[in-house]
């Protein structure tokens, strides 16, 4: 099921995605259930938005053994600009899968991880390469673009991810290691982050290779897509 979050009439709402319709939901499906209003908009008249705001935490898991925290004022949704800082001459992107925390969860066997898990998404890692602190590097606003919706029933068995800087491929990769399918790297993952924190529903756990980034400047046009979720696109801006 593809879940989106979206803006339409000035008013923020969720629907469940139905070919080129969204079926309108009562209200946020974490919290919620799947309850729908009756209505249907076209998603040619919405504007989708990050498909989630952690509401605690965004955990990008560097080794098995450190992670870094990103603030949720990270998070922008698809066509919204990632802002280079003044701070920073050298920023960098890379792609990686967004798994949304969907119950609460503290030390999860690998076994249960998945249960603890509501959906997927697409993520742009984006990072102040040229900065000493990591954790500065990635604070700032913009980001972490997010979208373009959450799939709740991704086959993680076999997914790839692609990454293109104005229609120029800089990243082609299994989410999956040498020896780990997607979905075992997800259950470890989840695992180990609930080993050090107590998750809540709409945290975000950052999973990817981390080593394939790419510089981008001002003008740039960041593109990152994932089998069975969609397409991210956000433009890069440098404010005069």
């Amino acid at each position: 099921m593809k879940i989106a979050r979206y803006s339409y009439q000035g008013a923020i709402a969720f629907g469940i995605v139905d070919d080129d319709e969204l079926v309108v939901l009562t209200s946020d499906p974490m919290f919620a259930g799947f309850d729908t209003t009756g209505d249907r908009v076209a998603l040619a008249d919405v504007k989708l938005l990050a498909p989630v705001i952690p509401r605690s935490k965004i955990i990008a898991v560097v080794s098995s053994e450190a992670f870094l925290l990103r603030p949720n004022t990270t998070v922008v949704g698809p066509g919204d600009a990632i802002v280079l800082p003044a701070a920073s001459d050298r920023v960098e992107v890379d792609g990686q899968l967004a798994i949304i925390i969907g119950k609460i969860a503290k030390n999860v066997s690998v076994a249960d991880a998945a249960g603890r898990v509501f959906g997927y998404t697409v993520a742009t890692v984006v990072t102040a390469a040229d900065l000493a602190s990591a954790t500065r590097a990635g604070a700032f606003d913009t980001f972490l673009p997010l979208g373009p919706i959450i799939e709740t029933e991704f086959d993680e068995a076999a997914t790839s991810l692609r990454g293109l800087i104005n229609e120029e491929e800089f990243q082609a990769v299994d989410l999956g290691d040498d020896d780990r399918t997607t979905e075992d790297v997800v259950a470890a993952l989840v695992s180990f982050a609930s080993s050090v924190f107590t998750l809540l529903p709409g945290d975000v756990i950052l999973a990817g290779p981390m080593d394939t980034p790419a510089d981008v400047v001002d003008g740039d046009t960041v593109t990152m897509s994932i089998e069975g979720i969609g397409t991210l696109v956000n433009p890069v801006v440098r404010p005069a």
